[in-house]
C-alpha cells in the first residue's frame, strides 16, 4: 500500500503547554503527594501494626485458654466415665477386696490431679445453697448425660465442674460431681507471659474470675452479645485516658450445655511515640527525595527533544510502506501525543487486514465452545442424579445402622424410646415426633415420648382405634400420609392439646401381625415427606417395632425373675443382690443400715387350721401389711416359707427396733379374717430380730445369720416380741 492510499483523519486541536511546565508541574505535585501519603501511611501503618500485635497476643491467649479449658474438660469427662464404670464394677464385685483397693487408688489419683470428688442424691433441691449446682443436676437428670458448668459459688473460688449420673437398676440414684480449681492463679499463669489481662464472665456479664484487679469492665450491647454468642470473636478499642487498650470478647463452650464469656485486654502503650518517630524519619526521607528529584529534572530536559527525531524516522518508514514500524520512545508532551496517534494509525491499518480472518476463527471457536458446554451440562445432570440416588441409599443405610445401634445399646425401654426419637430426628429433621404405645388387650394408644412438643401437655392424651389419623393407622395397620393437616377432617390436634400445621405421617409399629405402637412424624411444610423418606420411615418403623417388642419382653422376664410368685414381694435372690449394693454404698459413704428378720408365730398350726389355700392368702396379706407399714426406700422381701426380711437403709439398730415394733403392733392389731375369707375373727403375731451394719458385722452373710439368731431369741422369749442382736443372745449355731 502506498502512502497516498492511507486513510486521512482530521487533526484534533490541542491546548499548547510548554515542555518545561509539563516537566516542572508534575514533579512538584508528585513531591506533595508523596509527602501527604507518607505521613498518612506512617500514622496508618503504626496504628495497624500496634493493633495487629495486640490482636495476635489476644488471639494467642484466647487459643491457649480455649485449649486449657478443653483439656480440663476432657480430663474431668474421662474421670467421670471411669467413676461411672467403677460404680458398675463395684456393684458386680462388691465382695471382692480388690474393689476397695481400686477405689482408694482412684480417689488418690483424683487428689493428686487437684480434682475434688463428691456424691449427691439425684435431687438436691433444698439441700445445697448453690443455685447453679441445682440447675446443673436438673440438666443431668433430664438429659441422662454428663454436663459441665463453670461457677464461683463454691467459697468464692472459681471451679470447672462436671456432673455425671450414676445408675441403679436403670434409674439415676446419685450424681457424681468432679471439680477442679481454675481461678485467678490459673488465668495469671496463662496470660502473664503475653502481657494480657483476662476476665471470665457469665453470658449476662457477671464476673466469675480475673487475672488482675486492674482489668477494665466494658458494657456490651445486646447486638454485640448476640454476635459473640454466634461464635464470632469481637474486637473493641477503649481509651482509659492514660493509655489506649484493645479488647477481645469470645465464647468458651463447656460441653454441649453451657458457655462462658471470655474478655481479654491488651494495652497499646508506646503507640504515640512510634508515630512521632516515624513521621520525623519520613520528613527526612522526603527531603532527600526532593534533592534527587531536582537532579533528575535537569537531566530530563535534555531528553525531551529526542522524540522529535524518532517521529521523523517513523514518518519516512511509513511512507516507504513499512506498516509494522512503531515509535518506541514516547514522551509525555506534544510530541508524545503525536507519536501515540501515529502508532494508533499504523495499528488500525495493520489490523484491518486481520479482521475478517479473526472473525472466522472466533465464530468457529464459539461454535465449538457451545457444543462442549452442552456436553458438560448433560454430564453434570447425570452426575447430580447419580449423587442424589447415592445420597438416598447412604441415608437409608445410616438410619438402619443407627437404629440397630440403639437396639443393641439400649436395653431399658425408657432409654430405647429416647434413642429411637433421637435417631428419627437426626435423620429426618422433623419438627415434631410423637411415639404412642399400645397395651395388649385394649384398643387404646397412649403418648410415651415426644420431641418438639411439650410432653406434659400430651401426658394424658389417649387415642382409641376409631379416633383421628393415629387411630385409623393403628386399626388398619398401614401407614397414613397426610400432605396438609389443615385440610384433613381426621386431624384432632391431639385432642386440642397442641396445634400442628403442615404435613404428617402416621406409621403403625407391627411385630408378627401384632400392634405395639404408632409413630407420628410432623413437618411444618406442606407435602414435606418425599417418596424416598416414606420408604425410609417404613423401614425404620419395622426395626423400631422389633426393638420395642424385645425390650418389653426383656423387662417382663426381668420383673418375673425378681418377684416372689405368691406374695408379689421381691424374692430372696433379689434381696441379696440389693443387700450387696447397699453394703458397697454404706462402705463408700460410711453410712449404716439395719436388717429386720420376721417370722409368723405358730404358722404351722395356722396352716393346719386354715388349709393350704387360706394359708397362702394369709402369707400374701402379711406381706402386704409389712409393705404398707414401711418407707418407700425400705425393701420388704419373702425370705423363706413363713419368713420375711426387711432392709432399712440409713437406719441404726435403735431405729430398726422401733420400726420392727411398729410392724409387730400392726400385725397383732389386724384382723385377717376378711382378707382370707375366714368366718370368725382371725389374728396372729410375729417375732422379729434386728441387726445393724457395720456395728454387728461387716459381712453380709454373718449379718443375716445374726438377724436369724436374734429372731430365734425372740421366739425363746415367748414370741410376739422384737429382739436386737447384742452379741450374747442365744440362737441356733
Amino acid at each position: 500500500m502506498k502512502a497516498a492510499d492511507l486513510p486521512q483523519s482530521s487533526p484534533k486541536p490541542h491546548r499548547f503547554r510548554s515542555l518545561r511546565s509539563k516537566v516542572l508541574l508534575p514533579f512538584f505535585l508528585l513531591i506533595a503527594a508523596l509527602f501527604a501519603s507518607a505521613i498518612w501511611g506512617s500514622f496508618h501503618l503504626s496504628d495497624r501494626s500496634f493493633k495487629n500485635s495486640a490482636d495476635e497476643r489476644l488471639a494467642a491467649t484466647r487459643e491457649v485458654l480455649f485449649r486449657e479449658f478443653k483439656k480440663q474438660e476432657l480430663i474431668l469427662q474421662t474421670y467421670a466415665v471411669i467413676m461411672q464404670q467403677f460404680q458398675s464394677l463395684s456393684e458386680r464385685f462388691q465382695s471382692e477386696a480388690e474393689i476397695g483397693i481400686l477405689q482408694d487408688r482412684l480417689f488418690s489419683t483424683l487428689e493428686e490431679s487437684n480434682i475434688s470428688t463428691a456424691f449427691f442424691p439425684a435431687d438436691i433441691r433444698g439441700l445445697v445453697p448453690q443455685k447453679s449446682l441445682v440447675a446443673l443436676f436438673d440438666q443431668v437428670r433430664r438429659s441422662n448425660q454428663a454436663r459441665f458448668r463453670y461457677s464461683s459459688e463454691f467459697g468464692g473460688v472459681p471451679v470447672l465442674m462436671v456432673a455425671a449420673p450414676l445408675y441403679d437398676r436403670g434409674e439415676i440414684n446419685r450424681i457424681l460431681l468432679l471439680r477442679t480449681v481454675m481461678g485467678e492463679s490459673f488465668l495469671r499463669s496463662v496470660a502473664s507471659s503475653l502481657n494480657v489481662k483476662v476476665t471470665l464472665m457469665t453470658i449476662d456479664g457477671q464476673i466469675m474470675a480475673k487475672s488482675s484487679d486492674e482489668t477494665t469492665d466494658l458494657i456490651l450491647t445486646p447486638a454485640q452479645i448476640n454476635l459473640i454468642g454466634s461464635g464470632q470473636p469481637l474486637y473493641l478499642d477503649h481509651d482509659t485516658g492514660k493509655t489506649p487498650e484493645r479488647h477481645l470478647f469470645s465464647i468458651i463452650p463447656l460441653g454441649s450445655s453451657d458457655m462462658i464469656l471470655l474478655s481479654l485486654e491488651a494495652d497499646l502503650k508506646g503507640k504515640t511515640d512510634l508515630q512521632n518517630s516515624t513521621i520525623l524519619r519520613m520528613i527526612l526521607v522526603m527531603v532527600a527525595i526532593t534533592i534527587i528529584g531536582a537532579i533528575f529534572y535537569f537531566r530530563r530536559i535534555s531528553a525531551i527533544t529526542r522524540p522529535a527525531r524518532e517521529l521523523h524516522n517513523a514518518t519516512e518508514a511509513i511512507s516507504r510502506g513499512n506498516l509494522n514500524y512503531r515509535i518506541q520512545d514516547i514522551s509525555n508532551d506534544e510530541l508524545g501525543q503525536i507519536a501515540i496517534s501515529f502508532n494508533q494509525m499504523a495499528t488500525d491499518l495493520e489490523s484491518s487486514y486481520q479482521t475478517r480472518a479473526n472473525q472466522d476463527i472466533a465464530a468457529a471457536l464459539d461454535h465449538e465452545a457451545a457444543s462442549t458446554k452442552k456436553i458438560l451440562e448433560r454430564k453434570e445432570r447425570e452426575r447430580d442424579k447419580i449423587n442424589e440416588e447415592l445420597s438416598i441409599i447412604q441415608r437409608e443405610s445410616k438410619a438402619i445402622y443407627q437404629l440397630n445401634q440403639a437396639m443393641t445399646a439400649s436395653i431399658e425401654l425408657s432409654a430405647l424410646f429416647d434413642r429411637i426419637l433421637q435417631v428419627l430426628n437426626e435423620i429426618l429433621a422433623c419438627d415434631h415426633i410423637v411415639l404412642l404405645a399400645h397395651n395388649p388387650g385394649d384398643s387404646v394408644l397412649e403418648v410415651v415420648r415426644t420431641t418438639g412438643l411439650d410432653v406434659d401437655a400430651l401426658s394424658k392424651v389417649r387415642f382409641t382405634f376409631n379416633q383421628g389419623v393415629t387411630g385409623e393407622a393403628a386399626q388398619s395397620q398401614r401407614t397414613i400420609y397426610v400432605k396438609d393437616i389443615d385440610k384433613d377432617t381426621r386431624n384432632l390436634s391431639y385432642h386440642g392439646q397442641v396445634v400442628t400445621r403442615g404435613s404428617m405421617i402416621s406409621v403403625p409399629l407391627i411385630v408378627k401381625g401384632r400392634l405395639v405402637g404408632v409413630i407420628n412424624l410432623h413437618k411444618r411444610q406442606i407435602d414435606a415427606f418425599s417418596t424416598s423418606e416414606q420408604k425410609l420411615i417404613q423401614a425404620i418403623a419395622n426395626q423400631t417395632a422389633l426393638a420395642i417388642d424385645n425390650a418389653q419382653l426383656l423387662e417382663k422376664s426381668r420383673d418375673l425373675s425378681n418377684t416372689d410368685e405368691l406374695t408379689g414381694l421381691s424374692n430372696r435372690r433379689h434381696f441379696q443382690e440389693i443387700l450387696k449394693r447397699e453394703v458397697a454404698q454404706a462402705r463408700r459413704f460410711s453410712s449404716i443400715f439395719s436388717i429386720v428378720m420376721c417370722d409368723i408365730d405358730g404358722f404351722k398350726k395356722h396352716k393346719a387350721t386354715l388349709g393350704s389355700m387360706h394359708a397362702d392368702a394369709l402369707l400374701r396379706q402379711v406381706g402386704q401389711s409389712l409393705l404398707k407399714c414401711t418407707r418407700g426406700i425400705d425393701l420388704v422381701s419373702r425370705f423363706g416359707n413363713d419368713q420375711f426380711i426387711i432392709l432399712l437403709p440409713k437406719t441404726d439398730k435403735k431405729g430398726g427396733i422401733a420400726a420392727a415394733e411398729k410392724l409387730r403392733k400392726r400385725i397383732s392389731d389386724e384382723d385377717f379374717s376378711r382378707h382370707i375369707d375366714y368366718e370368725t375373727a382371725f389374728k396372729l403375731t410375729v417375732s422379729l430380730g434386728v441387726t445393724e451394719f457395720p456395728g454387728d458385722s461387716k459381712n453380709i452373710y454373718e449379718l443375716l445369720n445374726l438377724a436369724d439368731r436374734a429372731l430365734y431369741a425372740a421366739k425363746q422369749d415367748g414370741c410376739n416380741c422384737t429382739v436386737g442382736w447384742e452379741g450374747a443372745a442365744p440362737g441356733p449355731e
